[in-house]
């Protein structure tokens, strides 16, 4: 009973200690709740996965961009007597994307990657993935823009690669224009079979694309021609 009794004052003594800290730590690393404040750990700028809460009274719970992976009594050192610590690491939350776009990936954690892609007649602008950083910020977002069908030209293929390689399939172009479009895809070789002993750069035929902003501006001018 005495044992008992011990123990109780202990951790009675222990709590009152864990929580007499000063108001400027309790303004900056601090949760209100019921008017008492719960004190949690300030992570270090580059930490990006932490345990909260120390023993032998633990309280746990994660600040800022950091969210709660697991919670477990021991965590990675001595074991609570009381509560539990949380494994913190950051989070940056579900990735923004265009109306016109689609983002796979439900892995939202700090090194975390997710797929962008545009719906049919949007042409993808940017890096199509985006990783998930250590401050708990996604790195830039592609976009789609729109994209009006002009028909099917012929253009040599280099000026799809820059180089020639005797095939023009999966080549594709997005850039200044070139015979009026600015994107060229779905390649085809114009003729079949081989020519000559030495393939030089073969002509191709392919889909020719205009942004359908620039597409209307240069409709209106030339009407006004």
């Amino acid at each position: 009973m005495r044992v008992h009794v011990v123990l109780l004052v202990l951790l009675c003594s222990l709590q009152g200690l864990f929580f007499q800290r000063s108001t400027a730590d309790e303004e900056v690393s601090g949760k209100i709740y019921n008017g008492e404040a719960e004190w949690l750990p300030q992570p270090k700028p580059w930490e990006d996965t932490y345990w909260s809460g120390t023993a032998p009274l633990c309280l746990g719970g994660c600040r800022g961009r950091h969210q709660e992976l697991k919670s477990d009594r021991c965590g990675d050192s001595s074991c609570c007597w009381v509560g539990s610590k949380s494994l913190c690491r950051v989070n940056c939350g579900r990735p923004d994307v265009d109306y016109n776009g689609v983002v796979t990936g439900d892995d939202w954690w700090v090194g975390s990657l997710v797929r962008y892609e545009c719906r049919a007649g949007f042409l993808l602008l940017g890096d199509p993935t985006r990783v998930c950083q250590s401050d708990g910020r996604w790195t830039p977002k592609p976009f789609c823009l729109r994209m009006c069908q002009r028909g099917r030209v012929e253009v040599n293929e280099r000026e799809l690669s820059g180089n020639c390689s005797t095939t023009c399939a999966n080549k594709s172009y997005f850039g200044n224009p070139k015979l009026g479009c600015s994107h060229l895809d779905n390649c085809q070789n114009k003729d079949t079979g081989w020519k000559r002993f030495f393939s030089q750069c073969v002509p191709c035929v392919c889909d020719c694309s205009i942004s359908c902003t620039n597409a209307v501006k240069l409709e209106v001018k030339r009407k006004r021609n």
